[in-house]
């Protein structure tokens, strides 16, 4: 059984997403109550969030792609790398 953590799997993803967003929301609101600028800092914040966590899940879903291409690269020549084998060892 694999271990999941929260880069991995979609619901970790997800809760990290709207927790992040929570959490600038709160800073946001907090700030433009302490300078009677409401909802600007709210909204700049909140959306600073949710753009920076779909760079973030951008850049993992990339790196991960090209892992599974290497993968997939490497077994569509692995046959061919086993014959070469063959053919070089002595018998």
């Amino acid at each position: 059984m694999r271990g999941a953590s929260s880069s991995d799997d979609s619901l970790g993803r997800g809760a990290e997403v709207s927790v992040s967003v929570g959490i600038f929301l709160v800073i946001g609101l907090v700030v433009d109550n302490s300078l009677g600028t409401r909802p600007i800092f709210t909204i700049a914040l909140s959306l600073f969030s949710l753009l920076g966590s779909f760079v973030r899940m951008w850049y993992v879903y990339d790196g991960n792609m090209q892992v599974q291409e290497v993968k997939r690269r490497d077994a569509a020549t692995s046959h061919i790398k086993k014959q070469n084998s063959q053919l070089k060892s002595p018998k």
